[in-house]
């Protein structure tokens, strides 16, 4: 099997399998817990005051991003090569922190100056000093640590405590629409606390610290690489959202805030089961291990295409009934921004891959970087001419345009570095799956009218005829999946 060259072992580590089912199973709760708290949030604060925390997050998440610079990637590629060696981990390590550090302080003080000088600012400016504190938290979290060691297994426990934390929280304080506030602050505690048990359970690995020399030549013109590509693609949904709230007002933030969130929780799911594969991707080209890595990554791009292709089907074909579960009747406007959302998402993850497992890893991060700018600016120019005629559905469409300009440069750049066999042949597979489902919804609806049930019954029923089709048609990926769990189900009975 193809992806059997994804199992490198290496001593002391997890392996890639295990990882994935961690991380997948992080990234299911990351969407169970919001399908559990934003329905209640969204109907207790109404459209307005959802719009006026996302449009004030919105604004934080440029600082928080500014803060962090692109320490994540950069440490995460660089420090998975010298893992083993723990004395120059631990002074990498003091690096980055100290680089992290310098770069808070600049992004809070840069932020005091914009809320003094911007008006627009100065009706959010209780927002903004809540969700500000995210931003020295974020810091101290240093979260690219467990990455580095391939730690998801505490990762995957902290986000499940927390996300407990934070739902006890919000259902026991968040009460009426006057509650906005507490619901910034509870966000910001919950965050809180999780990154403060970072830096102390970090010990475990290596004591992070202040360094009193830093390499800043060796380091700052990578880290402001890919610093430039992070702004960027957070341009992509953010600025829709903060250039919505100029244009359009509270209320279409909030109608475009319900598609903006489905589409980053699924696009989380998705993403969470293969990223965990950087770090091994990284350590095995550093090695020149140049067959494992391409075995490695090939299987990878397979088994996102078999998950992300049909998910993507199924949340065009349910769409009106997720933005309804999830948010109410009230915000069904947003049904139509989710469908243009659903086919970027396919973009959005195919052209991350191409960039981060392929040009990142090659350290070709300086074409990323050009493409990025390009999109971005297509983006912002894009949304200043179009929402105000289409608003959410504008919004969405220019991101769609955004993650297609990325998509297509780094997949043409990518196929210069490598050559992934037998992409073609598994898209066909694929295709046969997804006719599978669209059957199922087409049947179940016209047998069913409660919008529920048939939301609930299309996936229940659609799930195993793709995967039973996929089976059928000799996708190598989706078999490797069912016979490694039915091996663990054979297992479990001979005990």
């Amino acid at each position: 099997m193809v992806l059997k060259g994804m199992m490198v072992k290496r001593k002391g580590y997890s392996s890639v399998k295990v990882n994935m089912v961690l991380n997948a199973v992080k990234g299911l709760l990351s969407v169970i817990f919001p399908l559990i708290s934003f329905p209640y949030v969204s109907r207790i604060l109404g459209v307005g005051n959802i719009g006026k925390y996302n449009f004030s997050y919105s604004v934080i998440s440029y600082f928080i991003l500014l803060a962090s610079l692109g320490i994540h990637t950069y440490a995460v590629r660089e420090g998975a090569r010298i893992r083993n060696t723990p004395s120059r981990l631990k002074h990498f390590a003091d690096e980055m922190f100290t680089i992290n550090v310098y770069a808070t302080v600049a992004s809070y003080c840069l932020l005091g100056v914009l809320v003094l000088a911007v008006a627009k600012f100065h009706e959010y400016k209780c927002l903004l000093f809540i969700l500000s504190f995210q931003i020295a938290f974020k810091t101290i979290g240093i979260e690219w640590i467990y990455s580095i060691y391939e730690d998801y297994l505490y990762i995957t426990i902290r986000s499940i405590l927390f996300q407990i934390l934070s739902l006890a929280l919000l259902l026991a304080f968040v009460k009426t629409e006057a509650d906005v506030n507490v619901y910034a602050a509870i966000t910001v505690i919950s965050g809180a606390g999780s990154n403060i048990l970072n830096y102390t359970y970090a010990r475990k690995y290596c004591k992070v610290a202040l360094a009193k020399h830093v390499e800043w030549k060796k380091h700052i013109k990578p880290i402001f690489i890919f610093f430039g590509m992070t702004v960027t693609v957070t341009l992509y949904v953010n600025s829709d959202i903060t250039i919505l709230g100029f244009l359009c007002g509270d209320r279409t933030v909030g109608i475009y805030s319900v598609s903006t969130k489905i589409y980053t929780i699924v696009k989380t799911v998705l993403s969470s089961v293969i990223v965990v594969a950087i770090p091994r991707l990284s350590a095995l080209y550093g090695e020149g291990r140049e067959d494992k890595f391409t075995s490695m990554a090939e299987g990878i791009y397979k088994l996102l295409l078999s998950v992300l292709i049909p998910s993507i089907v199924g949340m065009i074909a349910l769409r009106k009934e997720i933005v309804s579960i999830v948010s109410g009747k009230e915000y069904l406007l947003a049904e139509s921004s989710l469908f243009v959302l659903s086919i970027a998402l396919f973009f959005c993850l195919a052209s991350w891959f191409w960039g981060q497992c392929i040009l990142v890893i090659f350290k070709m991060e300086h074409e990323v970087f050009k493409v990025t700018c390009v999109s971005a600016l297509a983006n912002i120019g894009l949304n200043f001419i179009l929402i105000p005629w289409g608003k959410e559905n504008a919004a969405a469409f220019t991101t769609l345009i955004a993650e297609l300009l990325t998509y297509t440069w780094c997949k043409h750049k990518s196929s210069e570095a490598i050559k992934l066999k037998g992409i073609g042949r598994i898209a066909y597979k694929i295709m046969y799956g997804c006719i599978g489902i669209v059957v199922v919804k087409t049947v179940i609806f016209h047998l069913v009218e409660e919008s529920v049930l048939k939301f609930i019954l299309t996936i229940a029923v659609s799930v195993p005829i793709y995967l039973l089709i996929e089976i059928a048609a000799k996708n190598e990926e989706i078999i490797y999946i069912a016979e490694g769990i039915k091996g663990k189900i054979v297992l479990r009975k001979r005990r």
